[in-house]
């Protein structure tokens, strides 16, 4: 099933990323900001659909003496280098319309782009409706939402539409078009941007070293040290732990795999829990 949910996202993946090439590159060489504005907002769906593919499939490679917890960094490392590349990209489109808009010229978008638009609307219905096929053979939540998401992406499509006919009559509505899909990009760009950092550095949620500490007790296991570290799909928690001395060593071990049991019931994001044992 897994196999079949990813063969859908692949291909969602080639349409998004043909959409966004069109409406980028045909959106510079027509002088179309809004189209262009456009393609960077499909570029973060580009984005979010191949962290689903990846994240669905064996794509990442197993852990190694290198990456003893794994390579799932490595879709947050692709996320912080969209994320820079939207927010300067959005940067660059703000300043280059308002500069033109301060001189005055706001040239109307020549009416071959609605062709474009035409295209790129063919392209994202046909994802939406691969999509929807895909959820009604597999019934995977992830495919329902991206068809939700591809749908909206249809209306967006289509007001983008509407809007480069409007700047026909009403030249100033594509710069201010502009300035609202550059700041709802810039936007999304600072959230991507800061949930890759986060994941980059190790931030870790401090509730879940309090937790383990808590569930210790209930298990009247001393624990002297709890590291948690954020290993990019979950966390790994390495603890040191003193278990009473006239415990064997059967016993004492049971109970830390009791312990570890209930740390993973109870903290479900923490993937991994190693303890070393230290006699009282």
């Amino acid at each position: 099933m897994r196999r079949e949910v990813r063969k859908y996202l692949k291909t969602a993946v080639l349409l998004a990323s043909a959409v966004s090439l069109i409406e980028i590159t045909l959106g510079l060489i027509m002088g179309v900001p809004v189209l262009t504005a456009d393609g960077l907002h499909t570029m973060l769906d580009v984005l979010v659909l191949t962290s689903l593919y990846i994240g669905l499939g064996p794509v990442l490679k197993p852990p190694d003496l290198d990456h003893p917890y794994g390579h799932y960094k490595y879709r947050y490392l692709s996320m912080y280098t969209v994320a820079i590349v939207i927010i300067g990209a959005s940067l660059w489109l703000v300043a280059e319309t308002a500069i033109n808009v301060a001189r005055g010229i706001m040239e109307r978008a020549p009416l071959s782009s609605i062709f474009v638009i035409a295209v790129v609307v063919g392209l994202v219905l046909s994802r939406m409706l691969l999509l929807r096929a895909g959820y009604g053979k597999t019934h995977d939540l992830i495919l329902n939402l991206e068809f939700k998401h591809a749908l909206a992406d249809l209306m967006d499509s289509l007001l983008i539409a509407a809007t480069i006919v409007a700047s026909e009559f009403i030249p100033i509505i594509q710069p201010i078009a502009v300035f609202a899909i550059a700041a709802y990009l810039m936007y999304l760009g600072y959230r991507y941007f800061r949930e890759s950092v986060s994941v980059l550095l190790d931030q870790v949620n401090p509730d879940i070293a309090g937790e383990v500490y808590n569930i210790a007790r209930e298990h009247n296991i001393v624990v002297s040290s709890v590291r948690v570290k954020n290993i990019g799909n979950g966390y790994a928690v390495d603890i040191i732990a003193r278990v009473p001395g006239w415990l064997s060593v059967e016993e004492a071990h049971e109970l830390i795999d009791r312990f570890e049991d209930e740390v993973a019931r109870r903290v479900p994001s923490v993937i991994s829990v190693n303890t070393h044992i230290e006699p009282q």
